[in-house]
């Protein structure tokens, strides 16, 4: 799923004109591009296209991290030895 980083984004609109999905990408009020990833076929002719490489794909949108598979469960989250919940934490067992 396609995004638009808006920084880098110069209002060319020639994403606009070459996708060939009706609707999937429509401008803002501000002049800015926006791709409806409900819409979008991810056939890639934007990024491909785009002149200043402003549509990036959806591994590199920040607003996107954490989401997905495996969200909330990062590096030292969870509950494993030196959380209360591993070995020697009162769990009836013993010998640990």
């Amino acid at each position: 799923m396609p995004w638009v980083k808006e920084s880098e984004c110069i209002k060319c609109k020639i994403c606009v004109n070459v996708c060939p999905v009706e609707g999937a990408i429509e401008l803002k009020d501000d002049g800015y591009p926006y791709i409806h990833n409900d819409i979008c076929t991810r056939c890639g002719i934007c990024m491909e296209k785009c002149p200043k490489d402003a549509i990036r794909p959806n591994s590199e949108n920040p607003a996107m991290r954490g989401m997905g598979r495996g969200a909330g469960m990062g590096r030292g989250m969870g509950r494993g030895m030196g959380h209360g919940m591993g070995r020697g934490a009162g769990l009836g067992r013993r010998g640990y």
